[in-house]
């Protein structure tokens, strides 16, 4: 889906297992940067930009991956964090530790944490909270969690043991699952209404007040004994139009825009006085996605064709100045760890033309070609507020022109694209669209699993199958891959699986863009960039997290 993931796909959190470790790429103090201005570490307050509403702040209300889960996890703690570089860390739990055969883990938790209601945290809070999720399993961390056979508490440590080994249980859902308060949560029985007054976290700030669609104040939480909230305020301002969070930052209204920055504004922000551009490697995906359940995409020659006939280096090069990756035909990010690097795109306008040539597409008087008494004109949609994807499905377009496919390109405000492409975040509900532009954050590159739900027909596997293909050898190795024991052999699972996506073409990932961040260092420096999270996580916001 565009730059945002949803709640009920993947959070942006680098979700890596141990061992993993995912470099970050020209970012390190903070990327591309004005003459010398004040660095200030603390602030009393800052502002930042949003696109849009994030609901109540709650694990079931919240919207975005990016930023919305984010702003989520300063509200609530989860028990293991990932640092900056990427590693499991204690977060409430002191430690973990995993059995030989990844199928009990044992959590200590710390004795000093209290809810922002005063309250005390303790052990009880968690078995209540993975049962809630079993319960109510309209969030992604229900996933999981289905292989959970019993949850004990023992010595004042959490027991977690699985049906079947898992080793990517500890990033997979204990640094991603927050964790909720019994004594607020056991009377909210329609979760997906979750009132403002349920966001009661752990975390190191409160959500003090809530405007929908135009702001949020979160308050440093006090006496957080998990490190120092270096900010005191934090203000969540809506601003839906991109140029308009920008000019904001300018000016000084805004101190952080949470998007990332187009490419061809990048040099020009960097330039200004006070105004830091963070930089670095970032694993989001920028796909065109068919519906694989509607003629003609249901045909892989036909999804092959028009593949082929996208330059996606002319895309990089011209949407993103370069400052970019060239999609995988396998989904996976080349630098991502057990990305099969052996698979290249192809761009040949003339073997795109000669396979729907040998489908018997012939060209009709409007030179688009009719299949089966169909012309292959169909919609593109886009989102309105993101400039660059919607110049690239202008450039797709004249792409697809060239070899007789009409696209046309409509530009949509993101909840109508959402509606279309994966209506209320269920694959099992269908969809209505013809080709999308779209997108997955980067944990869905670096969870195995997720590789997996991204072409499962079976909608309890394929979370984010949104393509809605149905392809029993896709199947099989998605099965495949959910059944390892270890991490090598899950690694060489997907592997095979990123193969057989090349071949199977649901969908055609495009590019990765670079991540860039805008913010005022004259106002607030101790912006941290960190890979899947860009610069608005704990690590950046709480002194002892960095």
């Amino acid at each position: 889906m565009s730059p945002r993931t949803r709640r009920r796909g993947t959070s942006t959190l680098g979700l890596l297992a141990a061992g993993m470790l995912l470099a970050v790429a020209g970012c390190s103090g903070g990327g591309d940067e004005a003459p010398a201005v004040d660095q200030p570490r603390t602030a009393p307050a800052v502002t930042i930009a949003v696109a849009g509403d994030e609901g109540t702040l709650t694990p079931y209300t919240y919207t975005t991956g990016y930023p919305g889960y984010n702003l989520l996890t300063l509200v609530f703690d989860t028990l293991l964090t990932l640092d900056t570089g990427n590693q499991v860390t204690p977060l409430l739990a002191t430690g973990l530790t995993t059995s030989p055969d990844s199928r009990v883990f044992t959590l200590p938790l710390r004795g000093d944490v209290t809810w922002h209601d005063g309250r005390p945290f303790t052990a009880d809070d968690v078995v209540f909270t993975i049962d809630y999720y079993r319960q109510h399993d309209t969030v992604r961390f229900a996933a999981p969690l289905a292989g959970v056979d019993t949850v004990q508490v023992r010595d004042g440590a959490v027991v977690v043991t699985l049906s079947r080994p898992d080793p990517e249980f500890p990033v997979r859902l204990l640094a991603d699952m927050p964790i909720l308060p019994r004594h607020v949560w056991s009377t909210i029985t329609d979760p997906e209404q979750a009132p403002v007054t349920a966001a009661v976290g752990t975390g190191p700030y409160r959500l003090t007040s809530y405007e929908p669609d135009r702001r949020y104040e979160l308050t440093a939480h006090t006496g957080y004994p998990i490190g120092t909230p270096r900010v005191g305020k934090l203000t969540v301002s809506v601003v839906p139009e991109q140029q308009t969070a920008l000019a904001a930052l300018r000016t000084g209204e805004v101190q952080m825009v949470a998007g990332t920055v187009p490419a061809n504004l990048k040099d020009q922000l960097a330039g200004q006085r006070g105004v830091t551009v963070a930089t670095g490697s970032h694993f989001g995906s920028t796909l065109l996605v068919f519906n694989d359940g509607r003629a003609p995409f249901d045909r892989v020659e036909v999804r092959r064709a028009i593949a082929t006939a996208i330059d996606t280096t002319d895309l990089v090069d011209t949407i993103l100045l370069g400052q970019g990756t060239v999609g995988s035909p396998g989904f996976w990010h080349p630098e991502a760890p057990g990305a099969d690097t052996s698979l290249r795109h192809t761009h040949d306008p003339a073997a795109a033309t000669a396979a729907l040539d040998a489908l018997g597409a012939v060209p009709g008087a409007d030179g688009v070609r009719v299949l089966d008494g169909r012309p292959l004109a169909f919609d593109l949609l886009v989102y309105a507020n993101s400039p660059d994807r919607v110049r690239a499905a202008e450039l797709i377009s004249e792409m697809l022109g060239r070899v007789g496919v009409k696209a046309t390109v409509r530009a949509m405000d993101a909840d109508s694209v959402d509606a279309k492409v994966w209506p209320d975040f269920d694959v099992a509900k269908g969809r209505d669209f013809d080709l999308a532009l779209w997108g997955w954050s980067a944990p869905t590159m670096t969870d195995y699993t997720r590789l997996a739900g991204l072409v499962a027909s079976d909608p309890k596997v394929g979370r984010l199958n949104v393509t809605g293909i149905v392809d029993p050898e896709l199947d099989a190795a998605a099965a495949e891959l959910n059944a390892t024991t270890t991490l090598a052999d899950r690694q060489a699972a997907a592997g095979r699986l990123q193969q057989l996506i090349a071949a199977k073409t649901p969908f055609v990932t495009l590019y990765y863009p670079a991540g860039a961040y805008a913010y005022r260092s004259d106002v607030f420096a101790g912006w941290t960039y960190q890979q899947g999270a860009g610069l608005l996580h704990r690590h950046s916001l709480v002194a002892g997290n960095d």
